[in-house]
C-alpha cells in the first residue's frame, strides 16, 4: 500500500512538473534589443543567416560576392569571396540542412526577367570556388517592364526563405506597400512564378526567415523607416499575415532593417538576429547618419 501511494504521489508530481515545463516552453515572449553596432566597413548589410551557431551577412553591392562572418559584438571574424559567382544585387540569403541559397534578386527597376538564386553546399561555405547551381525565375503575373525610375515598382525583391522542400520569396512593393508571396522549387532550372497571395503588409518587406513552427517571419520598414516584423502562416492553401509588430517604440529610433535570421531556441525562446543598413541623408544642411546595427529578437507566440 505504501509503495502504491508513493507511486501515485510521484506520478501526480511528475504530471504537474511536465505541465509546468510545457507552460514555460510556450510562454508568450516578445523582446528586441540592439546588441551591437556593426563593423564600420559593413554599411550595406542586406541579409543575415545563421549556420552552425555562427552568423553571416553580406552586402548588396554589385560584383561583391562576399559572405562575412560576424560576431555578436558586431565585429568581423572572417570573409569569404566567391570568385565564381557573378553578383548583380545580392539581397538575401537562406539556408536548409544541406545548402545555402544566395538571393541575387534585387529588382529596383522591376524590369529583370532573369532573377537568380545561387545554390551552394553548406560544406562549401568557406570555399572561394564552390560548386554552384543556379535557379532562375521571373514573375508570370508581371506585364509591364518599361519602368525607368528607381523604387517605382511592385516587383522589387529582397526576401528569401527556405522551408521544407521549397523556397519562398516576398516582393518589396514600393507602390502599394503590399507584398506578393511566391513559392519556388529548390531544383536548378528556369521558372515563371505565379503569386500564392498578396499580403497587406503596409510596409516594405526586406528580409525573411523561418520559425520553429514552420511560419515565415518577415522584417522590413515603412517609407519613414519605422521597422517591423511579421508572422506569415503558410500551412493552409493561401498564406496569411497573422501578425505585424511595429518596432519603433521598442528600439526608440528609426532603422532601415534589412535582414533577419532564425538562430535557434535559447532558454526555450525562439531567437532571431536582425541587421540594419547604415542610413545617411542630408537635411537642412545637416547630415543624418544612422549606423548599421545588430539586433536580437526573442519571440514565442
Amino acid at each position: 500500500m505504501t509503495y502504491r501511494l508513493f507511486f501515485f504521489i510521484a506520478l501526480v508530481a511528475s504530471c504537474e512538473s511536465d505541465e509546468k515545463t510545457a507552460q514555460a516552453a510556450i510562454e508568450p515572449v516578445f523582446k528586441i534589443d540592439q546588441i551591437a553596432t556593426l563593423d564600420s566597413s559593413i554599411t550595406e548589410s542586406s541579409g543575415i543567416v545563421a549556420v552552425d551557431d555562427l552568423l553571416y551577412t553580406h552586402s548588396d553591392i554589385r560584383g561583391k560576392a562576399e559572405l562575412i562572418q560576424i560576431l555578436k559584438d558586431g565585429s568581423i571574424s572572417n570573409t569569404t569571396t566567391y570568385q565564381n559567382i557573378d553578383i548583380r544585387d545580392w539581397e538575401d540569403i537562406a539556408v536548409d540542412q544541406e545548402f545555402l541559397y544566395i538571393g541575387d534578386i534585387g529588382n529596383n527597376l522591376g524590369n529583370k526577367t532573369d532573377l537568380k538564386i545561387f545554390k551552394i553546399k553548406r560544406a562549401d561555405l568557406n570555399n572561394t570556388n564552390p560548386t554552384v547551381e543556379t535557379i532562375t525565375f521571373s514573375f508570370a503575373d508581371q506585364t509591364n517592364f518599361d519602368n525607368t525610375e528607381l523604387n517605382e515598382t511592385s516587383y522589387d525583391l529582397e526576401a528569401l526563405v527556405a522551408i521544407n522542400n521549397d523556397l519562398y520569396i516576398l516582393t518589396k512593393d514600393w507602390l502599394d506597400l503590399n507584398s506578393n508571396i511566391y513559392k519556388l522549387s529548390k531544383e536548378p532550372g528556369t521558372y515563371a512564378l505565379q503569386p500564392l497571395a498578396t499580403l497587406n503588409v503596409g510596409g516594405l518587406v526586406t528580409g525573411a526567415t523561418s520559425s520553429p513552427e514552420g511560419d515565415i517571419i518577415i522584417t522590413g520598414y515603412s517609407p519613414t523607416l519605422s521597422p517591423f516584423v511579421g508572422r506569415v502562416n503558410i500551412q493552409g492553401e493561401t498564406p496569411v499575415l497573422e501578425r505585424k509588430i511595429n518596432l519603433t517604440s521598442m528600439l526608440a529610433n528609426a532603422s532601415q532593417i534589412e535582414g533577419i535570421a532564425y538562430f535557434g531556441m535559447i532558454d526555450n525562446v525562439a531567437t532571431y538576429y536582425l541587421t540594419s543598413e547604415q542610413f545617411t541623408r542630408s537635411f537642412a544642411g545637416n547630415q543624418i547618419v544612422l549606423p548599421a546595427h545588430l539586433y536580437e529578437l526573442k519571440w514565442n507566440e
